[in-house]
């Protein structure tokens, strides 16, 4: 029996169509396909971070594994771990919480999950661009109605109450807030991040707080909504970049025990449950986590600080002050090119991978996303190639 090998299947479905993926993993693919060829490609594309992982999760991840704690786990996540994150934020917000609240899942999973639980296709979702990239493409798979609240490059790309209204005005089923944000850097203030809560619990609106790198805040206190009870909240944070372990795929939701049941009725469904030996090695963790994240943050503010000294001493680039994590969103404005045409030059020529400005956002097309979490010497050698790359075609433009 023969088969055609025609270039498309039988048509897929609307919400098939719909899949866009995320552009920093299409990046990765042209560099490692660079990289089969030979050559040696510096790697700021991704929030991969490159700092050894505690100790004490590789070890009982391991232990785990010997153990042969190989099996099928609760759909919910581990009781032991959620019970144990639930004392963690319990101490941090004086509310009452237990392992009710909590939900294990990787947290770009609980981005769709959340949507997918909370809209309807064609139902309204703002996000403040610059936005997540996983944002985009879970609201474009749903079918939703995304408006976008543009916040400003000269204040910072902070939230506003000027931002909050506008979101609010939109009459929006959800709204997702990013605080640390990824990929600006800007950690909102206390006073922004509950107004916007009070206002979504004025209006009934549903709030995703995306949390994933509050806790690498180096620039003034992270605040954190899991401190306000309101059914409508979910709050979402991983252990990957916390702990360097973003193969593990283990996140997390702080919700109302009703939203975080349907949640785990979600992963259930999509992918069972997590593995039990990642689970544990995150378990063992958390005593030490407070310590080892002080180490990281001290790491990625040198290293992102003198990376955006260097973007913003070139005379054409500029980038905001990093106040948390590992990103740089560089303003590429000054070089004539758009960010599709400087970042396919940069991967071509120079070798260096680096992210679009405009998978954040369509009135981002001239920025361009650096991450400054890999191995330092080469994340400071690519910055070096992506500066040298902006003075050669900025002289050219200037030139013309």
């Amino acid at each position: 029996m023969t088969y055609s090998h025609a270039l498309t299947t039988l048509p897929f479905s609307s919400r098939g169509d719909r899949l866009i993926g995320q552009e920093m993993f299409k990046v990765l693919d042209r560099a490692q396909s660079l990289e089969l060829d030979g050559q040696y490609v510096y790697h700021l594309e991704l929030g991969n971070p490159r700092m050894a992982p505690p100790t004490e999760i590789i070890e009982a991840t391991v232990e785990a594994v010997r153990g042969r704690q190989l099996g099928y786990t609760p759909m919910g996540g581990l009781r032991e771990l959620r019970t144990a994150l639930a004392a963690r934020y319990a101490l941090r917000t004086g509310r009452i919480l237990d392992d009710s609240h909590v939900v294990i899942s990787p947290a770009n999973l609980l981005i769709s999950q959340f949507l997918d639980l909370t809209c309807n296709p064609g139902d309204r979702v703002v996000l403040f661009t610059p936005a997540f990239p996983s944002y985009w493409a879970a609201t474009a798979h749903i079918g939703l109605d995304v408006r976008s609240v543009s916040l400003a490059q000269d204040n910072g790309f902070h939230l506003s109450e000027a931002h909050i209204e506008a979101a609010i005005s939109a009459s929006p089923k959800a709204i997702i807030v990013n605080s640390a944000n990824n990929p600006t850097g800007a950690v909102y203030t206390r006073a922004m991040l509950e107004l916007l809560a009070q206002r979504c619990d004025q209006e009934s609106i549903w709030l995703l707080s995306d949390e994933t790198y509050g806790e690498l805040s180096f620039s003034w206190p992270f605040f954190s909504l899991a401190s306000c009870d309101m059914p409508q909240l979910v709050v979402m944070s991983s252990f990957s970049k916390l702990c360097s372990i973003p193969g593990y795929r283990i996140g997390y939701a702080i919700a109302h025990p009703s939203v975080a049941e349907k949640l785990a009725l979600s992963s259930s469904t999509l992918i069972s449950c997590l593995p039990a030996f990642t689970q544990l090695g995150c378990l063992a963790g958390l005593p030490i986590l407070d310590q080892y994240v002080a180490q990281v943050k001290a790491h990625c503010n040198r290293v992102a600080s003198t990376c955006a000294a260097s973007v913003n001493g070139s005379g054409i680039l500029r980038t905001a002050s990093p106040e948390s994590g590992f990103y740089l969103f560089v303003d590429i404005g000054g070089t004539g090119l758009d960010d599709m045409t400087f970042c396919k030059q940069l991967l071509e020529e120079r070798h260096t991978a680096v992210t679009p400005g405009r998978s954040f956002g369509a009135d981002c097309s001239t920025f361009i996303r650096i991450a400054t979490c890999g191995q330092e010497q080469d994340v400071m050698e690519g910055v070096r190639r992506v500066v040298a790359l902006a003075h050669d075609v900025g002289g050219m433009h200037v030139a013309a």
